[in-house]
């Protein structure tokens, strides 16, 4: 085992690490895709990703302007089932328009 490993494997077991930070927040953000795949459902559900989540502000890209033009229709519901979802009622979204290719493919 090299050396390196050991300090790589304290980042990753330490509750305060940056690491470890930033992993409860990849794991927060992954959940509230699957929240928004669930409420949007199919064909709006794949085009939507989220960006990241800042000041009680969760960013959602759209990958298509008909994306972008029915999820803006739909902001304030699918704000309110975050909200509640979230257990944050002073959530805000910022919706934006950003294609696949940008966002690198879809999956």
């Amino acid at each position: 085992m090299h050396a390196d490993d050991d300090h790589v494997g304290a980042h990753l077991s330490l509750p305060g690490s940056p690491v470890q930070a930033l992993l409860r927040q990849a794991n927060r953000l992954e959940s509230i895709q699957r929240m928004i795949r669930d409420w949007a459902r199919e064909p709006l559900a794949n085009s939507l990703r989220v960006a990241h989540e800042r000041d009680q502000t969760l960013v959602i890209y759209a990958d298509s302007a008909a994306a972008f033009t029915q999820i803006r229709y739909r902001q304030p519901e699918l704000q309110k089932f975050l909200s509640v979802r979230l257990e944050n009622p002073a959530l805000k979204l910022d919706i934006k328009m950003r294609p696949a290719a940008q966002m690198g493919g879809s999956s």
